[in-house]
């Protein structure tokens, strides 16, 4: 408590007030008790002199000193004080208090003296023959400017000190009235002058807690009348400011969460202060745990590591290209952030896998379609050769050598409509007509088609078609296209005396055509890019195709709202499938 501002100001002003009342007091006694003194000593010679000029006369004789006695006696007991005459050699003559005969001489105590020369004289002490502290005036007793005796006259200082004590009493009751009422006023004036920042220290806490609609109410206009209201302005500015960093935080925040590219943001010294959740995902690290730790203890990647300290140290921006353990191709950029000298460091980083994925493949197909195009151009090539050296003249070999011209030109045609296929498929410009379709009658005249291709195999096609499946809307068209390649895919990978099954049925409404064989199946690195445009498992290209097929029919079953999968095991067979809504 007395640490507020209340008691700050409140218990220096009782000190202060205590201390000076106190000071007040003590002077207040200390002129009473003297101006009593005072009045005693003025009242005490006057008396002595009034003795002096009444015993003048009979000092000089000795008859006279019996008179000089019963005079000090009566005056004594008229004025209630100590009458006492002294001649000149220090002999009582007479006192109102003893009798004078067995007095000691006088002419030792210091107020005689001093009358003796003819001055007032004075003294406190303590009396020895009424063992009380007495005040003693003494006059000299004068004939002519001789001193003839001294006239003294004393009091006990108990009156003074009674009244004194009553003075004290008097005087401290007031001053102790005088410092409650200051303090019960001190009180309640500084209670009201700390009222308005006990307010405002509370409005304080309040917005500190996050309340930013807190004002405070202002009555007066003074200083803190002024105070409250500049409060009440900064608590509005106060919120509107925050109100605009809320908005641009969500902003920041949405902005990061929904970026693709990775972003982690460091200080000087490598540790993290910041990660979006595509830099968790793509280092596999929670940010709440990294906060405050080394970048490479999130990342594990020393390069990376460099080019932060490159850009730290150099000042300068970094560009790399890193590949992670996890199969990932990224691109790196380091800025250097600064304010007068370098504070950290924004790493962003670009995933680049699909891209290079997408450069491999077009480079595969380029690969592919100059092997599928050399082939068929070279034997067409060669049969015009022939053609031309006279082979035309004869007319069989010329049938034959145009036959197969033309069978390469459908090969080529084939391949040529695929692409442009695939790219309509892709880019949307493909209309589907949509009908009901009773599916497994669908699947029958498909597998029909085929068995004369799977006889020549020597393969076994069969169909396991689960009855009551509701119709399903699709391109029949489409499908059907979708649906040859999978079969034609599994024909030709099924060696002589294979088997190949085709299914119907019903998952989480949707029906779903499943293609299941024994033939060579697929690795489990082609696996993962068997439905990736121009690939072609067949590594040695001897197979025939472009590596479209798979691509097209992925395309057309996603384009039906639908999902289409693999499962393979190499030298056992694969199974394919698709799904359809119903």
């Amino acid at each position: 408590m007395t640490r507020s501002i209340y008691w700050k100001i409140t218990l220096p002003i009782i000190l202060v007030v205590v201390a000076s009342l106190s000071i007040l007091g003590f002077f207040m006694v200390s002129s009473v008790r003297d101006l009593q003194l005072e009045h005693l000593r003025t009242y005490l010679t006057n008396e002595a002199r009034l003795v002096a000029d009444t015993v003048q006369p009979d000092i000089t004789d000795a008859a006279g000193y019996s008179q000089i006695d019963a005079l000090t006696k009566s005056t004594g007991a008229e004025i209630q004080a100590r009458v006492t005459v002294i001649r000149a050699d220090g002999t009582v003559l007479g006192d109102s208090w003893e009798n004078p005969a067995v007095m000691e001489n006088h002419s030792s105590r210091p107020e005689v003296q001093q009358a003796l020369n003819s001055k007032v004289g004075e003294d406190t002490r303590l009396s020895v023959t009424t063992g009380q502290n007495m005040l003693y005036i003494a006059v000299p007793i004068k004939s002519q400017a001789v001193v003839l005796g001294v006239a003294r006259v004393a009091l006990p200082l108990t009156a003074v000190n009674q009244s004194v004590g009553s003075s004290i009493a008097l005087i401290s009751w007031a001053i102790a009235l005088a410092a409650l009422l200051v303090i019960l006023a001190t009180f309640f004036i500084t209670r009201r002058l700390t009222q308005p920042i006990r307010q405002l220290t509370r409005a304080a806490v309040r917005i500190a807690a996050g309340d930013l609609d807190t004002q405070i109410t202002v009555t007066s206009h003074d200083e803190l009348g002024s105070l409250g209201r500049a409060f009440n302005r900064m608590a509005d500015h106060l919120k509107d400011n925050m109100t605009i960093l809320s908005s641009e935080k969500n902003k920041l925040t949405t902005i990061l969460a929904t970026m693709t590219d990775g972003m982690i943001m460091t200080d000087s010294h490598g540790l993290i202060m910041l990660a979006n959740p595509a830099a968790q995902n793509l280092f596999n690290f929670n940010t709440a745990e990294m906060t405050g730790k080394h970048i490479i203890e999130a990342t594990l990647n020393y390069e990376i590591d460099q080019s932060l300290t490159n850009c730290l140290t150099t000042q300068q921006n970094q560009n790399t290209f890193i590949d992670l353990n996890n199969g990932k191709f990224l691109r790196v950029i380091v800025v250097a952030f600064r304010t007068e000298q370098i504070t950290g460091a924004l790493l962003l980083f670009q995933d680049l896998t699909e891209m290079r994925s997408l450069q491999t493949m077009r480079r595969e197909f380029v690969g592919n379609i100059s092997h599928e195009l050399r082939t068929p151009l070279a034997s067409i090539k060669a049969v015009v050769e022939t053609l031309q050296d006279g082979a035309i003249e004869d007319k069989v070999v010329a049938a034959d050598f145009l036959e197969k011209v033309n069978l390469e030109v459908d090969s080529l045609t084939q391949m040529i409509n695929e692409l442009i296929e695939l790219s309509r498929i892709e880019t949307g410009k493909t209309s589907f007509k949509f009908q009901p379709v009773n599916l497994n009658l669908f699947v029958q005249e498909t597998v029909n088609r085929f068995l004369p291709q799977a006889e020549r195999k020597q393969i076994t096609l069969l169909t396991e078609l689960q009855p009551d499946l509701p119709a399903v809307k699709m391109d029949i068209e489409r499908i059907q296209q979708a649906l040859n390649n999978i079969l034609y895919n599994a024909i030709k990978f099924t060696p002589h005396n294979g088997r190949i099954v085709i299914k119907t049925g019903m998952k989480d409404n949707t029906a779903i055509i499943e293609v299941n064989d024994n033939g060579i199946g697929i690795s489990t690195e082609d696996l993962p890019h068997i439905f990736e445009r121009f690939f072609k498992a067949d590594k040695s290209r001897s197979s025939q195709g472009s590596g479209l097929g798979l691509a097209i029919a992925k395309h057309i079953v996603q384009a039906h709202n639908g999902q289409i999968w693999v499962q393979s095991q190499e030298g056992k067979g694969s199974t394919f499938g698709f799904s359809l809504p119903i």
